[in-house]
């Protein structure tokens, strides 16, 4: 599977030995500045407000063991083990920046929260029960401020890629024309479209369908430190294996949803 995330995301660390990392952020807006008369005092900001969100190294480990013959007979099977290894700690980490609850694991984006971003950045707005149109794509495309727009992108599991592709218009003309460039992602309305197999695929009544917004701006993945891996050659030596222990501390959330639009189902 590609993983997107850390790709489009602010990564930042490692943090080392610090149990937290704080990042201010504004929750409320202060209001605009006002004219005034030359002797006349400044208004005080009495609304805006700061808040500070946590990053914690959180845990995620892994365990393979392998035949210690087939290891001492084809060299390369190490090698094999370690990407494999290597390979489920990125897929753990990407589902989790998409659909982490927060909770001893990062925050995703397609959880809803007031910790990370809430249900006023839900867009359902043009679409039915059944599918996303390309008016509900506007819709949330242009809920997101233009100064969001220019590092913006789309993430969407491939069904509802293949959905959008096969509408046509009213003389039988597929609408979307994707990428005609090898090796170039392909554009929905100017942004590229990441498709990810971590991002919903059930397209019902109310369902969160797909993201746009700019994720370098808006989603923080924090490390702690590097990937740790431990061969254990001694421990599983009775059963002719090596063990090879792997783990990461690190975290992730939202920090600016106003960066963000969530495409959601019609009711």
């Amino acid at each position: 599977n590609i993983m997107h995330m850390r790709r489009l995301s602010k990564v930042v660390g490692p943090i080392g030995a610090a149990q937290s990392l704080g990042f201010p952020y504004r929750s409320v807006e202060a209001a605009d500045a006002t004219w005034v008369t030359e002797v006349t005092a400044a208004p005080e900001e009495t609304a805006v407000n700061y808040g500070r969100r946590e990053f914690k190294p959180n845990k995620m480990a892994k365990l393979i063991k392998v035949s210690r013959t087939l290891v001492g007979h084809a060299p390369i099977a190490e090698r094999t083990v370690l990407d494999e290894i290597l390979y489920r700690i990125q897929a753990g980490a990407e589902n989790a920046y998409l659909n982490g609850n927060g909770t001893a694991q990062p925050l995703g984006i397609f959880t809803a929260s007031a910790s990370g971003i809430n249900t006023d950045r839900d867009v359902a707005t043009g679409n039915t029960a059944a599918a996303v149109t390309f008016d509900g794509l506007m819709e949330a495309k242009f809920s997101v401020k233009q100064q969001y727009h220019a590092g913006a992108a789309w993430i969407m599991h491939r069904d509802l890629v293949k959905m959008l592709a096969k509408v046509k218009d009213g003389e039988g003309q597929y609408i979307w024309q994707g990428s005609i460039i090898g090796g170039q992602p392909d554009r929905l309305l100017g942004h590229e479209v990441c498709m990810s197999e971590y991002a919903p695929n059930t397209y019902t009544a109310n369902l969160y369908a797909a993201v746009f917004g700019d994720f370098k701006n808006g989603y923080w993945i924090c490390d702690a430190n590097q990937v740790n891996i431990q061969v254990l050659k001694e421990l599983y030596a009775v059963t002719n294996q090596i063990g090879y222990l792997v783990d990461y501390f690190g975290d992730g959330a939202p920090v600016l949803p106003e960066a963000f639009a969530r495409v959601k189902m019609g009711a």
